[in-house]
């Protein structure tokens, strides 16, 4: 199985330039994100695994390798979900090969 993220229901955000403001109601806390993290948070409107995630950044931030990519998004998904921030959403090989 591979483990894919998405933004958790219920979380407002406000866009600030380069950044986004989060607010998670249930623990009535905000949350401001840096570039790099914004430009994840927009990326898990959808579902998506670390390692899209990590194409994407690199992609997008030039000079970024894939490996850094890889390690940032990982510690930001890990932060995002210890924040309530985003859910991990489990798909099944069956859904990939549709």
């Amino acid at each position: 199985m591979l483990a894919r993220y998405q933004q958790s229901p219920g979380i407002e955000f406000a866009p600030l330039q380069d950044e986004v403001i989060l607010f998670h109601s249930p623990s009535n806390k905000f949350c401001v994100l840096n570039r790099t993290s914004s430009f994840i948070w927009s990326e898990l409107r959808q579902p998506a695994s670390c390692e899209e995630l990590a194409k994407r950044l690199g992609e997008s931030f030039g000079g970024v390798g894939l490996q850094q990519a890889l390690s940032d998004v990982d510690t930001t998904l890990q932060e995002m979900l210890s924040l309530g921030l985003i859910v991990s959403v489990e798909t099944g090989a069956e859904k990939l090969e549709a």
